[in-house]
């Protein structure tokens, strides 16, 4: 009986381990990802710097959807 108890109670003690050491790793990752993430990408840039992307309509009649679709998989955006 004895035995059994000591086998539950270490799972319980491996379990709860786990998951601190789990929400510490998410919490940590949380805060790298914000670190690394811009204040705001769609401000227009100071100095001298250029904004090299302009978002059009999509009615453009010289761009096919061939095209834009070869773009979308080329850029990901």
């Amino acid at each position: 009986m004895q035995e059994t108890v000591n086998k539950w109670r270490e799972r319980l003690q491996f379990t709860l381990l786990f998951v601190v050491l789990t929400l510490f790793v998410h919490h940590f990752f949380s805060l790298f990802h914000d670190w690394l993430k811009p204040r705001d990408p769609y401000k227009v840039p100071e100095g001298r710097a250029e904004k090299v992307f302009q978002s059009g309509d999509g009615n453009d009649p010289s761009v096919s959807p061939g095209d834009r679709l070869r773009l979308f998989y080329w850029l990901g955006e």
